[in-house]
């Protein structure tokens, strides 16, 4: 690049992907409900895992329960990541009826 050619606009740039894993462990730590409630869920399995254990596995409600809070915030990140994607689509469909 030369020193009289102009810079490049933001808005000529294309957005920075960010990696998937960064993108995953944002989705669970925000808002600070939800990395509270991930926090929580795993404390909640580690408890219940260990009653189910130190009580012979007999039962087996036990084992169901450990996994409730975990399963719910799932069921949320699933739910934005949809959000999200439909969100996308509309802007990729807003740009290709503007081009």
């Amino acid at each position: 690049m030369d020193d009289i050619s102009p810079a490049s606009s933001p808005e000529d740039a294309a957005p920075a992907k960010t990696s998937l894993l960064r993108t995953r462990i944002r989705q669970l730590t925000t808002p600070w409900w939800r990395l509270a409630w991930l926090i929580g869920g795993l404390a909640w399995a580690v408890v219940f895992n260990v009653v189910y254990v130190t009580t012979g596995g007999t039962q087996e409600w036990w084992g169901i329960v450990s996994v409730v809070p975990i399963a719910l915030l799932l069921l949320d990140l699933l739910r934005l990541e949809r959000l999200e994607r439909a969100a996308e689509q509309k802007r990729q469909a807003e740009l290709k009826k503007r081009g």
